[in-house]
């Protein structure tokens, strides 16, 4: 009987686990970080392909934390085609069919859903776990074990979509916060509130308010069934999904690259967090992770504290601005002579397959 039991667990969590995947969003121009990017590259290059610490770079970084419990296989990538000498080179051992290539930026809205309505087709009972790819993050066994409880706790609760939520140590602006209120339940001796207000990267005087009411940061980490996520954009933001009805319906077809070309830059520029969120209220839940050191490194200040408070380095001495000339200079001729090697990936930025 133990052993039906063991085999009944284990037939569970495989069907589970095919459920579970994960969307690393990296298709933003990082742009609060370029003087710090030039001073270590010595050319702008986005913040998410950097390695600012360590030896791996953010992008690579948050695939790695995020393959300790989805499989290589259920975690896509999000990438701007603007950004494609970058990724070619960041992602060249990822499974081509996990890259998704949008053909230029038009906001955090569309640049969730193409690769959730991806996800949807493929599997429509799929959990979605969304994941920025600039956090840094102490005790990532820990952390990253909090969103595999929070995508169980979505199973059994489908219609809720959960966020992320850190308890600060210091105030801090240039941050979202969240104002949790009565506790829906306990689920594994972990806590899910319901979320009462949002409040997006406030001034000093309301982060200080917000700080002192025992609010918590909005890591922006998003854990919710593919279905529910959908229905609700269908529901709050119908222009928007109307305008991506093209692209859903050729997704999984042979037209899919050709009408994502065609319709994704038609795509209204629609705030993920300030447009969506904050109109399903009543559609979300917030997990306060404990114990864990969270980081958002998004801006120079917070890399260098966190740098500091650990005993870590950047991978390589910051540069003098002689010397980024001279990187400036190497990066054209290194450009040149790229041009005559040959390339794995198509035009369209997608990679060939050898």
């Amino acid at each position: 009987m133990l052993r039906e039991n063991f085999i009944r667990h284990n037939q569970q969590m495989s069907s589970y686990n095919n459920i579970l995947w994960g969307v690393v969003l990296a298709g933003g121009e990082g742009t609060r970080l370029k003087n710090l990017v030039k001073r270590l590259y010595g050319y702008p290059r986005p913040k998410q392909y950097c390695t600012l610490t360590g030896t791996y770079s953010l992008i690579n970084q948050t695939i790695l934390r995020v393959s300790k419990i989805i499989s290589n296989k259920n975690i896509l990538t999000v990438v701007n085609r603007n950004h494609f000498k970058y990724y070619k080179d960041e992602l060249r051992s990822r499974p081509v069919e996990t890259i998704v290539v949008q053909p230029c930026p038009r906001g955090t809205c569309a640049g969730i859903l193409l690769p959730v309505a991806k996800i949807h087709k493929t599997n429509p009972d799929s959990i979605v776990a969304i994941f920025p790819s600039d956090h840094f993050i102490q005790e990532e066994n820990k952390f990253i074990n909090y969103i595999k409880e929070a995508s169980i706790f979505v199973e059994r609760n489908p219609d809720l979509i959960v966020l992320a939520g850190i308890r600060p140590i210091r105030i801090e602006t240039g941050l979202g916060w969240i104002e949790s209120g009565y506790k829906i339940n306990s689920f594994n001796d972990l806590n899910f509130s319901q979320i009462r207000n949002f409040c997006e990267k406030p001034d000093a005087a309301v982060t200080s308010s917000l700080f002192a009411s025992g609010c918590l940061i909005n890591t922006s980490i998003v854990i919710g069934k593919s279905r529910t996520i959908i229905e609700q954009m269908k529901k709050h933001l119908p222009l928007f999904f109307e305008a991506f009805n093209p692209i859903y319906d050729s997704l999984g077809t042979k037209h899919e690259k050709d009408i994502i070309k065609e319709y994704f830059k038609l795509m209204p520029d629609v705030n993920f967090s300030k447009d969506f969120l904050e109109n399903v209220a009543d559609q979300l839940a917030v997990l306060e992770i404990p114990d864990v050191y969270w980081s958002d490194w998004g801006e120079e200040q917070r890399i260098t504290y966190d740098l500091k408070k650990f005993h870590l380095s950047f991978p390589s001495k910051i540069i003098s601005h002689k010397g980024t000339m001279e990187r400036l200079h190497e990066a054209s001729r290194t450009k040149i002579m790229r041009k005559t090697t040959v390339n794995y990936f198509n035009s369209d930025g997608s990679r060939r397959i050898k």
